[in-house]
């Protein structure tokens, strides 16, 4: 038995089948790709469009395409949920692993020379992942933000408008958001804008917040006026891309910078998560490199990673996670999935196959102790797992003798992603939720303007999860 796996509950997951082998309905599986591939884009265009674009026609075709992209997706799950029915998780990883046999395994099947891609299972991750805080930055820009420029901000775009610093003439109407001094304020602010046949100003007043205290007679606002038409009035503010945004009726209301980093910065991680999980779950040639384990499945355990110390002397908590344990001539050797391993084990518990896995190639990576390299176990009846085994099992393992390893180019196997299926997964009410935030969505991309849409909003971020809640996972 190797160090660091807790075996106490190993046999107590090694149970039956809980139900017959059945139909995997296959459409789900591409439903839940198209979703992948159609509905999180649109949401990213629906957000971009609405954030950046200017008012008018592309604007509203960009956004409005978007939501009706987002809407088949939804429309979709509900009638392949309709016409296959829910099923609960458990039955859902049986029908996965019946998709993912192959008629061309039996006992005994030696290594495949090439190993399947898993493009889909980390898309799935890198989705929600990009999703969930793009849903965020739309419902608040839909919540807080001018759904369109001010009739005056329109006509002053229509009759061409410059920007230029004016000195303000008269301050009135203050609003302060605080009793101190210092606190943010609104109010209304007056200039004279220059007249076309150079004679007076002409007075213009428009509405503006200032942060940290109140603008005062003689300071200057970046000021937006047609300078052919002063009398259509003017929009201002302390920064011009505030100017800017009023004018093209943008929807990037204060703190919008903050937001759109936010945004950026989930972006990006989830760039940079795609492309090492992608690097991770590519299709892979195995080789006389690679270590070769013939492999049982005898349940589930903790694993619990070496102590480590800093240079300063300090000792690292080490992490514990689940995995599968798989009996090999090395020991038992713990496999870290991308799944449930409390639905995975009883599946699995004496499965027989292949443990494969790359063997760190640098001294550097060999003394690792912590983290976890890509493994995947391939089963004898023609399916392939990818998991994760820890560095440290794995080290210890590539460091033992081996022979080689019995490569067959002619044996092909098929991807067991215990999470394909989960279109028949969604709860009823999750997708009932879902479909009435996609309705107040639509409603808050109509030009209108008032108290309601900040409670529109609310409402569409709390009701997929009040229906999931309160009954969501229901079997």
């Amino acid at each position: 038995m190797a160090d660091g796996i807790h075996t106490d509950n190993a046999e107590a997951k090694a149970l039956p089948r809980s139900s017959p082998p059945g139909t995997a309905h296959p459409g789900a599986l591409w439903l839940g790709r198209c979703v992948v591939a159609l509905g999180v884009p649109a949401l990213l265009v629906l957000t971009a469009g609405w954030l950046f674009l200017g008012v008018g026609t592309l604007r509203t075709a960009v956004v409005w395409a978007a939501l009706a992209a987002l809407a088949a997706c939804l429309l979709a799950l509900t009638g392949h949920a309709l016409a296959t029915g829910r099923v609960t998780p458990q039955r859902a990883y049986e029908l996965a692993l019946d998709a993912a046999r192959t008629p061309t395994g039996g006992p005994g099947a030696p290594v495949p020379a090439r190993l399947a891609a898993s493009w889909w299972t980390c898309a799935r991750f890198v989705a929600v992942g990009a999703a969930v805080p793009t849903a965020v930055i739309l419902l608040w820009a839909l919540a807080a933000a001018e759904p369109d420029r001010s009739p005056t901000a329109g006509r002053i775009a229509d009759a061409g408008y410059v920007i230029k610093e004016l000195p303000v003439v008269a301050v009135g109407n203050v609003e302060r958001a605080g009793s101190s001094p210092r606190a943010d304020s609104e109010a209304d602010y007056t200039v004279r804008l220059p007249a076309p046949d150079g004679g007076r100003g002409v007075p213009a007043t428009f509405r503006a917040e200032v942060d940290n205290g109140v603008g005062e007679v003689g300071e200057t606002f970046l000021v937006g006026y047609a300078p052919e038409r002063p009398g259509l009035g003017a929009v201002g503010a302390t920064a011009r891309s505030t100017v800017e945004a009023q004018l093209a009726g943008r929807t990037q209301p204060g703190g919008a910078g903050f937001f759109v980093a936010f945004w950026a910065f989930f972006g990006l991680a989830g760039l940079l998560l795609a492309t090492g999980l992608g690097a991770r779950y590519r299709r892979r040639r195995v080789d006389a490199g690679w270590v070769a384990l013939r492999a049982t499945v005898t349940g589930t355990a903790e694993y619990v990673e070496p102590r480590t110390r800093t240079a300063e002397g300090e000792e690292h908590k080490p992490d514990r996670y689940n995995c599968l344990t798989l009996r090999t001539e090395a020991g038992d050797v713990p496999l870290r999935l991308t799944a449930s391993h409390a639905l995975a084990s009883p599946l699995l518990v004496g499965v027989d196959g292949w443990l494969l896995w790359r063997p760190a190639a640098s001294k550097a990576a060999a003394a690792e102790t912590k983290g976890q390299s890509a493994a995947d176990f391939v089963g004898d009846d023609g399916w392939q797992l990818p998991g994760r085994v820890p560095c440290a099992e794995a080290v210890r393992v590539a460091a033992l003798p081996r022979g080689p390893v019995p490569v067959d180019a002619g044996r092909r196997v098929r991807l067991l992603d215990f999470g394909s299926l989960w279109p028949r997964v969604v709860p009823w009410r999750t997708l009932l939720g879902l479909i009435v935030s996609a309705a107040a969505v639509g409603a808050l991309l109509l030009p209108a303007d008032g108290g309601w849409r900040v409670w529109t909003a609310v409402a569409a971020a709390l009701v997929p999860l009040a229906t999931a809640v309160t009954g969501g996972r229901e079997a």
